[in-house]
């Protein structure tokens, strides 16, 4: 997961982009939504951060919370495509209805794929991308697959207002273990905020066979300069079996070549 994001956003509310490679830094940090845009030919950039996370599973009475960090890299091959890749580390404390407790941790992700933007809208045009990654089953054995598991996701933003702009994102999904599809979607806002900073707030959620999950996310960011930012953001699900809440936090920054 992962959006007309933030201080970027401020900029394409006001700018047209004549090519990929934007004067303000086009993040897919804080939040779950990515955009459709890419970086830009030669150049490089590393969005990265640390989030705890706490859940409650009412179905086997269990509760877990999670320290992870997760980084993400990206390079663009052309001005409309990139390639992509990222990591995942945790470390869970697993507490059962008894009071018994476990810890486990370790690679949690692992994965690869690409970014192309299909059409660059301008003004109130929508803009289209599309995404596709897969998950490596190279990971610590907590959580280990028994293939890769591949991921197909369309990506849509437009500006809505001359200070609000919408990202969606339309996916589907494999688990690596089994043949059964997962749907997802995202819908983000985002918005300027004052100078430098810029906010957002997002619904996202997943479709398996019956079961419906969705949550809800919020943050902030802040544009250091052109090629640097950081950022902060929480969000919270309360689903039929399980509730959940989390905390991130991060920094995204840029090279050219």
């Amino acid at each position: 997961m992962k959006k007309p994001l933030f201080a970027a956003l401020s900029f394409l509310l006001f700018h047209s982009l004549s090519a990929q490679y934007s004067e303000v830094i086009i993040t897919s940090r804080p939040g779950q939504a990515v955009v459709p845009f890419t970086t830009g030919q030669k150049v490089f950039q590393v969005q990265t951060g640390f989030n705890y996370t706490d859940s409650e599973d009412d179905s086997s009475n269990q509760s877990i919370n999670s320290l992870g960090y997760a980084a993400d890299f990206r390079y663009g091959i052309l001005e409309n495509f990139e390639i992509r890749s990222g990591f995942q580390t945790r470390r869970d404390d697993l507490t059962f209805e008894t009071g018994a407790t476990d810890q486990f941790g370790g690679l949690s992700s692992l994965s690869a794929g690409i970014r192309y933007n299909i059409i660059s809208g301008e003004g109130f045009k929508p803009s289209f991308g599309f995404q596709t990654d897969v998950s490596l089953p190279w990971v610590d054995e907590a959580y280990e697959m028994e293939e890769i598991a591949p991921r197909l996701m369309l990506i849509h933003s437009q500006q809505l207002t001359d200070f609000l702009g919408l990202t969606t994102n339309w996916s589907v999904s494999w688990n690596g273990n089994d043949n059964h599809p997962k749907g997802g979607y995202v819908i983000n806002l985002a918005f300027p905020i004052s100078g430098k900073w810029s906010g957002f707030i997002e619904n996202y959620g997943e479709v398996a066979d019956s079961d419906f999950d969705t949550r809800w996310d919020t943050g902030l960011a802040f544009l250091v300069n052109n090629n640097f930012q950081l950022d902060l953001s929480a969000g919270f699900g309360d689903n039929e079996e399980l509730t959940d809440w989390f905390v991130d936090a991060g920094i995204s920054w840029r090279t050219r070549f």
